[in-house]
């Protein structure tokens, strides 16, 4: 959908596994006492456009202190390996990278950095994919104030928002999919604060959203919490309503194309939640199914807001980042096809009907409190 000249390293590398490399472990054998394993890299952008590569590496069960490097070189590969020669005894061994971060700065050439990966020997595309919203990489890769072990604080954060929203950690090859699928992608974005350590922690803060190959804009709070409906995620995990917090227990997007003749007319989206509650005030009384009916109704209206932040959002940035031309692509091929305006064209002004629905799974143990209500 977009420009032909990302597309095609793109659907070359899709075409690959995913290490890039064909070299068998044999070929590509090293005394592991000496590797210097990386765990998470940083990129940056020099003030002349050169790659600016942040490395580290986690500790060993050898004792020996995490290693941190930043090298300047003209290319990633370039960046590599100056980083190696400079590394002292022992070698960096990237295969071992399991997260790659972008200062904000470099995420505006994102399509750049998957290129280069897909054609990487050592690099992979299932690798984890974050924005460092406001500054330079190497701050948090190999900072004075970073973490210790920098792949285990960005692995606490994954593990979080994978459970409680707005979604799973964001891989290099879904954000390369999206972006030839779609000409839009969605990159977990990350902020930086202080830990209890006194260290740099990394912490969410929504999406970054990539477009023409870079960063266009930002997805915050409630388009966030939509937008994670859409990629797999719980939206919010736990939710506050009026008399009661419950957890989600699933969610489910459908996408409908509504067609006059030949021509797309409007997309039905529907949005369809469970939920267990799990916790209520005392004395809280829910035996009736007008209770039950008033949480649905309320969690039903929260989750919709959500969805439609998202929705605006990606109307408003002109960029499909939810993937909606390809779900009617997908359902739709023959239609889609024979449309007399591309997606591109309909997309910014094309009209959508959102409606959705909660239900209750659990209540957790009881429906009449047995604890009375405390005066206050």
């Amino acid at each position: 959908m977009r420009k032909a000249t990302t597309a095609l390293a793109f659907t070359l590398a899709l075409a690959l596994p995913l290490s890039g490399c064909t070299l068998s472990v044999y070929n590509s054998y090293r005394d592991i006492e000496s590797l210097k394993v990386v765990q998470a890299i940083g990129l940056d952008l020099s003030e002349d456009g050169s790659v600016v590569l942040s490395a580290a590496t986690g500790p060993d069960a050898s004792g020996r202190e995490p290693l941190r490097i930043t090298q300047e070189g003209t290319s990633l590969d370039a960046a590599m390996r100056s980083a190696e020669e400079l590394s002292g005894g022992g070698s960096l061994f990237f295969s071992g990278t399991g997260a790659i971060v972008l200062g904000e700065d470099a995420a505006l050439e994102t399509s750049r950095w998957l290129d280069a990966l897909a054609r990487s020997k050592q690099l992979r595309l299932d690798n984890e994919l974050y924005v460092l919203r406001g500054k330079k990489a190497s701050t948090f890769i190999a900072g004075d104030n970073a973490p210790e072990d920098v792949f285990a604080d960005l692995d606490s954060l994954a593990k979080r928002i994978s459970e409680y929203g707005p979604a799973p950690a964001t891989i290099c090859a879904g954000v390369s999919r999206s972006l030839l699928s779609s000409g839009a992608a969605l990159i977990t974005a990350i902020e930086l604060e202080e830990g209890a350590l006194g260290t740099l922690t990394a912490v969410p803060a929504g999406f970054a959203v990539i477009s023409d190959g870079g960063l266009i804009g930002w997805l915050d709070d409630d388009e966030a919490l939509g937008a994670g409906f859409f990629l797999g995620g719980p939206g919010l995990s736990v939710v506050e309503l009026e008399t009661v917090t419950v957890e989600l227990s699933g969610a489910e997007v459908t996408v409908e194309p509504v067609w006059e003749g030949d021509k797309l007319s409007r997309l039905d989206i529907h949005l369809a939640v469970n939920c267990s509650v799990i916790e209520a005030r005392a004395g809280s009384n829910f035996d009736s199914q007008e209770s039950w009916d008033a949480i649905e109704r309320e969690l039903a209206g929260k989750a919709m807001s959500w969805l439609e932040s998202a929705l605006e959002r990606s109307i408003e940035l002109e960029a499909d980042f939810l993937g909606l031309g390809r779900q009617v692509q997908t359902s739709h091929p023959l239609k889609f096809d024979a449309m007399p305006e591309s997606w591109e064209q309909l997309f910014p002004d094309l009209d959508y009907k959102l409606s959705g629905e909660a239900k209750i799974l659990n209540m957790r143990e009881y429906v009449r409190s047995p604890y009375p209500e405390v005066e206050t």
